[in-house]
Order: C-alpha cells, then structure tokens, then sequence
C-alpha cells in the first residue's frame, strides 16, 4: 500500500512542478533587458578627402615656444614657425596667425582667430571664430569643444598683400 501512494504522491509533484512557471512576473521583467534588442545600422560618415594642394608638412619632433595673446594685438600676425602652441585669453580679439600651430587654445568670448594651419583646437569660451586654411600633416584638426556655439571652418587662404 505504501508503494502506489508514494507513487501517486511523486507522480502529483512531478505534475505540479510541470504545471507551474518558475518565473515570477519580476524575473521575467529583469530578464528582458538581457534580451537583444535590434540595433540601429551604423552609418559612416563619408567625409571630404583632402586635396593635397591644402596641406602643409610640419616638423612635429621638436615644439617651439608656446605663444599666448593677453590682450589686443596689433596688425602684426603671430609666427607658428615651430609648430607652437598658442593660447588666447581674453574676450573679442582678433588675432592672425601664419605657420602651423600645435594646439590652439582659446580661454575667453566672441574672439577671431584666422591662422595657417591647426594640429587641434580647444573652445574653453563661447562665440568664436575660427578659419585655417591648411590641414597639418594632411589631417583634419582635433576640436575640443569645453563650452558651445564656436565656429570653425576652413577658408581659402588670404589674398598676399601687393
């Protein structure tokens, strides 16, 4: 008599643990975010190459001197002869500058910068403009933009004065 009951008895669990869904309505919700999901295509961004004609090669080994503007400068352009860094602090200067710069770092507001060539550029103000006319070493510059609302874009060089 004991066998068919524990046999009824096993059986009936057996059953009863068929019947049943291990997971709670939570696990089921936990375990959804582990579920893959469609992701979105990845689309490359085609940009322009670069034509030869608009770079410059730089000697990078070696850095010159970091030049920094303070305050207004003259008509006189600042000279990245040495791949330099250059620093502006101050709010609505215009600055020039020839050669090809390192790093261009702009501390301060509403300032226009118009340059040779940039290897990269630092935003740390907002509403400035900046135009280079070269690509360094044939690469586009490196922007860091540490506030919003800067412009740069790259030019036809300047007429040569006569």
């Amino acid at each position: 008599m004991m066998k068919p009951l524990a046999f009824i008895f096993t059986l009936t669990l057996i059953c009863f643990a068929a019947g049943c869904d291990p997971q709670s309505g939570m696990t089921k919700k936990g375990l959804e975010k582990y579920n893959p999901s469609p992701t979105p295509e990845i689309k490359k961004q085609v940009e322009e190459p670069i034509d030869p004609a608009d770079v410059i090669n730089v000697e990078t080994a070696e850095s010159g001197p970091t030049l920094v503007v303070n305050r207004e400068r003259g008509k006189e352009p600042l000279n990245c002869g040495k791949y330099n860094r250059v620093t502006v602090n101050g709010d609505g200067y215009t600055v020039e500058i020839k050669g090809s710069c390192k790093q261009l770092m702009i501390n301060g507001d509403r300032n226009k910068i118009n340059g040779g060539a940039f290897a990269e550029i630092v935003f740390n103000g907002e509403e400035n403009e900046v135009k280079y006319y070269k690509y360094a070493n044939g690469k586009r510059p490196i922007i860091t933009q540490n506030a919003g609302a800067n412009i740069i874009e790259k030019s036809a060089p300047p007429e040569p004065k006569k």
